[in-house]
């Protein structure tokens, strides 16, 4: 009995890059018959830059991409051969790291997050502009999601939120502390005042704080 064609499963297949599809080969015999030949088959790929197969014992036909493309996928067995598409699509986002981590302001200013997208071929991307931002609590901070100022951390009061960004069903996220308003500045009253010797003048100290606010601190 000869084996006179073959057919693959699963047929033009679609994988992200750096990640692996098992083929599987049937041979089709003249009396109508089919049989499994994975493991008898010699399996190649058209193109070893987009993919490879093995023909190692415990993963023959597991297909590995390795670049963004198309490769054509074949298995022989005494002569015949039997063929499919293998087409490998950019890397798959596997996660998202969002940075700083772990911030801490005072109340009243404003941090700039970043997000780098993690791949399965282990590359990153900036995705800072691209992702959606979002916070757990607005009463705390919000973050940005404008042209211009994605990622713009702006802090309304005291306590913990939850920064995160989103690609699709794949979200990082860091946590965001805010403390009291910092002392920033100190303006002096009066300025540049001009006394007569042996007089006085009381001079009057103002803090100016992160969040805008002032108080007395003569």
């Amino acid at each position: 009995m000869s084996s006179t064609g073959r057919y693959f499963t699963p047929a033009a297949a679609s994988i992200s890059n750096a990640s692996t599809q098992q083929f599987a080969a049937t041979g089709v015999f003249s009396d109508g018959s089919t049989q499994d030949l994975t493991s008898q088959a010699i399996w190649a790929s058209s193109n070893g830059a987009v993919a490879t197969v093995s023909n190692a014992a415990g993963s023959i036909g597991l297909a590995t991409a390795v670049g963004v493309g198309t490769a054509t996928i074949g298995a022989t067995l005494e002569g015949v051969s039997g063929s499919t598409t293998l087409t490998v699509t950019p890397a798959a986002l596997v996660s998202i790291e969002v940075t700083p981590a772990a911030a801490s302001l005072a109340n009243g200013l404003t941090q700039q997050f970043s997000a780098t997208g993690v791949y399965a071929d282990n590359s990153t991307q900036d995705l800072t502009t691209e992702v959606t931002w979002a916070s757990s609590d607005t009463a705390v901070a919000s973050v940005s999601n404008a042209a211009g100022s994605k990622g713009l951390a702006t802090t309304a009061g005291v306590g913990s939120a939850t920064v995160s960004a989103t690609s699709g069903d794949v979200t990082g996220s860091t946590a965001l502390t805010v403390t009291p308003a910092a002392l920033v500045s100190i303006e002096v009253t009066p300025a540049a005042a001009s006394v007569a010797n042996g007089l006085t003048q009381q001079f009057t100290a103002t803090g100016v704080f992160s969040d805008t606010s002032t108080q007395d601190l003569t």
